[in-house]
This record gives structure tokens, sequence and C-alpha cells, in this order.
């Protein structure tokens, strides 16, 4: 078992040590360090710009108007000169900007920089957002990002018609569109429920990825009489579609990013960030970067417009791989993602072959995973790792094919049976805290890298898993997880999640082609303390983990908890799973729950609930007659 690399013996030595500083120096006059603690004790800091420091300049003076067509080139008239004059608040008037760029907007190399947009909204038309190369200490905040929905529908909500197995055809009507073009991109359904317009219906959640199984669609045509219908003939993918089944259809799936943050950018801090409507991922964090933050933000429908428009992102909310850890997301509001909500993990790749040299391995690698002066680590198939490490000297790619040269042959014992990883790419520690999750199409938090704090986080409605901790090696695609240690799951509320039954609560499993693995390759995974209301699988399903803790945690009208065969020194202990009506919280719904909660709603003296969320029947969050005659009915049954 790893050890956590920071503990809080000395928080502020620390904070001067994780920013490169010493503790004689003190911190430089242009940062503050942010001081974090996470799992097991540990602290870290993440320095924010010192604003009293800083010189300001004005967006508008390099030419950003909310009069223009397109403010791409004045964004970029601002970014350079920040870049070339550290030390600078760069300040965005409130209003609407719209942005058309045919290529990232790159803020590459800025120092000691703060950009507060003061509520402004940029607005954009082409998947090509911002990208932070090689920053340090910059701070981006007050800002709204959207989608120019009048130029192209990002989703749209459709219904079932005229489904026919027979002919393999089926006709989707616009419900919200009063026309729709044969040629909008139809790359993914997912199921969404016909009343409440969320992710999944209670119990079933189909989805379906035509970008993916590119032969499913044969043909798509207007109909006839229905300019808000389309006829689609497909090869027998969606015959299990039914009429009267509402779909979100997403007309683009992976895009841009609207903040990707690669190549060693270090201490960048995003505070009060809306996206509404983005083509892609909303935040990605990758090669490299590390000590980086989102706090006070949201990912979600804009507000007012939750009947218009039906998606956030296309794909994740934040996406964080390969990063060099060090990571806080804290009070923010993310939902209706097209994807996972949040995504932490480094990726492994199979060794395909190894040269008669032994210096030289080939495999399909992830662009920038892998670089020279990188040490490799290497595992069998069961997730054991190998007492060896390699040194790259050089890497060449064909697209996704790398050859990997070594600084010296490897042993016999590395074999073409194996998987292997960079070293020195670890997103590892990361806190993740007081943040509402909810509605949503994907799963909520991985948590698959090490040391990590998730607490005081409120999820709701979410539709697959709503937490993972895993290591997932198929049998030929991207390895997702290295293998997780040192996670602690605590105080969150869980409530109705998985509505659409698409995995566990919290699902904790390492597989290898669909299988669960024999061995351990989780350790030290807490979970404590949280509560469980109303959910529609196990509320933990764990196994594959050295060292499981389950313990005071509170089951409301829940399903038991599964403890697979392959965990090894496990606590399970001092849980409490109350049935629905059980508002005297002894553990059972009788009779005399009903009269309690007559009692109470009649006002009669000295008598309290012990537990009233289990007393709200239709779960509207009061209590009422209307659930006394629910209880009522229950009782009887």
């Amino acid at each position: 078992m790893k050890f956590i690399r920071l503990f809080s013996f000395a928080a502020a030595l620390l904070c001067f040590e994780s920013t490169g500083i010493s503790a004689a120096e003190g911190i430089a006059a242009s940062a503050k360090p942010d001081e974090i603690h996470g799992v097991n004790g540990s602290v870290f800091c993440i320095n924010r710009p010192d604003e009293s420091a800083l010189t300001v300049v004005n967006a508008a003076d390099f030419g950003l108007s909310a009069n223009a067509a397109d403010n791409t080139q004045a964004m970029r008239n601002a970014f350079d000169y920040c870049r070339n004059h550290s030390g600078t608040k760069l300040v965005i008037e409130p209003g609407t900007y719209h942005f058309s760029p045919e290529e990232d907007i790159y803020l590459n190399r800025l120092h000691d920089t703060i950009i507060d947009a003061q509520g402004a909204e940029f607005i954009f038309s082409t998947p090509h957002y911002f990208k932070l190369y090689a920053c340090e200490n910059v701070e981006l905040r007050n800002l709204i990002v959207d989608w120019d929905w009048n130029t192209l529908r990002l989703g749209s909500l459709v219904k079932i018609e005229n489904e026919n197995d027979a002919d393999n055809t089926l006709e989707i009507e616009f419900t919200e569109l009063d026309e729709v073009d044969v040629d909008i991109p139809l790359l993914s359904f997912m199921q969404y429920d016909p009343v409440d317009l969320v992710a999944g219906v209670h119990g079933s959640f189909k989805i379906y990825s035509p970008f993916v199984d590119t032969e499913c669609i044969k043909s798509v045509e207007k109909v006839s009489g229905k300019p808000n219908v389309l006829k689609i003939t497909h090869s027998g993918a969606l015959d299990y579609f039914r009429n009267d089944e509402v779909y979100l259809l997403r007309h683009y799936v992976y895009g841009g990013q609207v903040f990707n943050t690669v190549e060693e950018s270090s201490y960048i801090t995003f505070d009060n960030i809306s996206i509404y409507g983005a083509c892609g991922m909303g935040y990605v964090f990758a090669y490299g970067s590390h000590h980086c933050q989102i706090l006070n933000s949201y990912i979600g429908l804009r507000p007012g417009a939750e009947d218009k428009y039906r998606i956030s992102t296309t794909a994740d909310g934040i996406h964080i791989a390969n990063s060099n850890g060090y990571f806080r997301l804290d009070n923010c509001d993310l939902s209706f993602c097209g994807d996972d909500i949040l995504n932490v993990h480094d990726d492994m790749f199979y060794i395909e072959s190894i040269d008669s040299t032994r210096t030289v391995m080939q495999g399909t690698v992830a662009i920038k995973i892998v670089e020279p002066g990188h040490k490799i680590g290497f595992k069998d198939l069961n997730l054991n790792d190998l007492d060896y490490e390699a040194t790259v000297a050089d890497i060449s790619r064909n697209g996704y094919a790398a050859t990997i040269t070594l600084t010296e042959p490897l042993p016999e014992e590395i074999t073409t049976d194996m998987v292997a990883y960079s070293k020195t790419r670890a997103s590892e520690n990361y806190v993740l805290t007081n943040n509402y999750v909810h509605e949503t199409k994907g799963r909520g938090f991985l948590m698959n890298a090490d040391n990590c704090l998730c607490e005081g986080n409120r999820f709701y409605r979410t539709c697959s898993q709503t937490l993972q901790v895993r290591t997932d090696i198929p049998a030929s695609r991207v390895i997702e997880g290295t293998g997780a240690e040192h996670i602690r799951i605590s105080n969150n509320i869980f409530t109705e999640c998985n509505f659409g039954g698409r995995g566990d609560v919290i699902t904790i499993e390492s597989l290898l082609s669909g299988e669960r693995l024999g061995n351990t390759p989780l350790a030290d995974i807490q979970i404590l303390n949280n509560e469980f209301n109303a959910c529609y699988q196990a509320p933990v399903n764990a196994d594959n983990a050295d060292g499981l803790t389950v313990s005071g945690n509170l089951f409301r009208d829940c399903e038991d908890y599964q403890i697979g065969s392959h965990c090894r020194n496990t606590d399970i202990s001092s849980n409490q799973f109350l049935p629905k009506g059980d508002c005297n919280a002894d553990g059972s719904f009788t009779i005399d729950d009903v009269v309690l909660l007559q009692k109470w709603l009649l006002a009669v003296p000295d008598t309290p609930l012990a537990d009233w969320q289990n007393g709200d029947m239709d779960g509207n969050g009061t209590l009422n007659a209307a659930d006394l005659s629910l209880m009522k009915r229950e009782w009887m049954k």
C-alpha cells in the first residue's frame, strides 16, 4: 500500500514547499496560497494572485466589444498583453460577447494574472475555446460561457412514434421545434423521463450512440406533412425503442473543451464560472498540469431557459487525466452533462510488442501520456505492480500507435501479457467538497486516482453510478485508472440516485474484460457517515479493496449494500437501515409510525418525529395529510 505524499505536520511550511518557494524566502508578493486539507490529514496549497499587487487593464482597450460579431482577435490581443506583462489584472466590462474562433484561443505562458469578467457572457458558435498552456498563478473569475443555440443545437428532446420492428424504422418528433432539417446530426439517444424531462425513467435508462455504431442508421428522411418529424431506417439496433418514449438526442458529443488546462500549467483557479452550454467538455486538466481548483461555479442549464435547452456540456463536465494532481472542486452546482460530471484517472496501455533488443516496445498510447524522460511502470493483468521501472529515451507516433524507446533493456519478466503506464503522471491528491450534483445522464464522480477526499456533497437523481472507484482493463480500448488508494467518502447525502438503474450508487471494483479481478488493487477505501435516501440500486457495491470501511451510514428506504468476496480487511459496522415510513426510527414500519405522524400533524404535544424524512411519503420535502394517506395505504398492503 502506498503512502499519501503530504501530511499536515507543518501546514504552513508545506504550502511554501508545494509552491517551490522556500520558507525563508516567503510567498512572492503576487501570490497568496489557499490551504487545502485532504484525505487522512494531508495538506496542499494552491496559489492565487494577490490582487493588490497587480496592474489593472481593460479588455476594451484591445477591441473587445459587445457590438462585435466576433471578439476572437480582440481576446487574443488582450491575452498577448497579459503574457508580456506579468502581474496584470485584465478587466472585462459586463455585457454579451460573441466568438467564432477557427482554433483555440491560447492563454499561454501567463504568470501572476487575474482575468475578471465581472459577469460578462461569452457566446461561442464554434467548438474552439480557451487553452491554458504553461501558465502559472492565474485566476479566471465571474464569467458566463454559453453556446450559440441559434446557429447549431447541441441536443433536442425527441419522442418516438410509429416504431416498427419488422421494418427497422421509427419516427422521431422534435417536440420543441417547429421544423427540423434532415441532415441534423443524430449522434446519441439517451432516455428521458417523459414527465420530469430529466435523464432516465425510474428503473429504465435506454441509450444508444450511432456515433459509436456508425452502421446503425441506414437512412433519414422527412415525413410528409410533419415538418418537425424525421423517419429513421436503422440496422435493428433501435428496435427496443418504444412509442411515446422520450429521448434527449445529442447532436454533438466530443467537440472542444471550454477550459483546457495542459502542459505543466500550475496554480490555476476558476472562481464563479458558469457554463450553460458547451460543445464538448467543460474543463480538462491534463498533460502534467497541477495545483488547480474550481470554486463557486456552475455547469448546468441556463436559468430561466430550462424548458428550451436540455443539455449543458455534451460530454464530461470536468475531466482530469494524466495530470500531476493537486486539485480542488468546492461549492459547485453541476448538472445535465452529456456524460460524466467529473472523471479523475490516469491511463494505462497494453504492451503490444517488445523488440529483440528489449529496448523498444509498442502500444496504443494516447497523446502526451508518455514522453521522453518519463518513468514507466508495469502491472500484470491482475494489476499487481512489478518491482521495476523503465526510463523513456524517445517516443515516435503514428496517430495513437506509439513506439517507445527505453534507455535500458527490459528484464525478461516484462512481457506482452502486461500493461504499462507513466509513473511521471499521477492525478492524485484531490478534494471534492460541498458540491451539488444532480439530474445528469452519466456518472457523478469517478475517483480513480489516489488520495481523494469526497465530503459534504449532495447528489440527486444521477442516472448511472454516483461515485465510482474503479480500474478497468477492457479487451481493446483506452484503459482508465491505474488503481486507487486512500479514498474517503464521508458526510455526503445521496437522494434518488441511480434513478435509471444503471449501476450502483457507490461502485468499487476492478475489471478485466468485464469480469471482476480476484486481486485487490484498490486500498484504504472509507465510506463514513453518509446519508442515502430512496436510492434505486445497492447503495454500496464494493469489491477488490484491501482495507474497506463502511461505517456510520444511514440508509433510508434503500436496498442492502453488497460487499464482494474479493475484499479484505473490511470493517462493516454501525450502519442503520430505515424503511420508508419509519418516522420513529426504530428500524421497522408499523402502525406505530402511522399513529405518530397523525398525532404530529394534529400538533399533539410531546410528539417528536425521530426521522421526519421517512414520513415524507411523496418525496416533496414537506409533511401533510397526503403523506399520512400514503402511509396508511402502504401499511394496509
